[in-house]
């Protein structure tokens, strides 16, 4: 199967769709992504389109073969033209607020915190814990921002 992404204003995924490779593919049986795209524009009416990866996750792919722009893209992510890749959106921290401290991590093309996120403890884990962001207090105290919630 080719997996395509429908891109929407600024490069936003709007849907994914997938279909037989054999449409992507040229009489010598490569594959081709413009084959793919204009298949898409003929048949679904919608000029923006880029392929992705199924297998790929953070900037590897799951089965040892070659990443493919980044990421398998979810709703509401971005393809980044200058990168190549397919990028989450800017985190949220446990208010809502956006995590603008994190920084876009190039090679895995996801967001990555300032600040390390500190391992559960099995007693914590088994009391249903977990760590969230807290912008406001990073922006307090570059120190801090990492909060234990209890989810029981």
């Amino acid at each position: 199967m080719a997996h395509f992404a429908k891109l929407g204003i600024d490069n936003e995924v709007i849907e994914i769709v997938y279909m037989e490779t054999i449409l992507t593919m040229t009489n010598g049986g490569l594959e081709d992504e413009n084959i793919g795209i204009e298949y898409l524009k003929k048949h679904h009416g919608h000029e923006n389109w880029k392929k992705c990866s199924y297998n790929t996750q953070r900037g590897a792919h799951l089965n040892g073969g070659t990443a493919y722009r980044g990421n398998y893209p979810k709703l509401g992510w971005f393809y980044n033209s200058t990168l190549d890749k397919f990028v989450e959106p800017r985190p949220l921290d446990n208010n809502g607020k956006p995590c603008n401290s994190w920084v876009l991590n190039t090679n895995t093309a996801m967001y990555d915190a300032p600040i390390s996120k500190p391992t559960l403890t099995a007693e914590d884990n088994g009391a249903c814990k977990s760590w969230v962001w807290d912008e406001s207090l990073y922006q307090s105290d570059n120190s801090k921002g990492w909060l234990l919630e209890d989810h029981s």
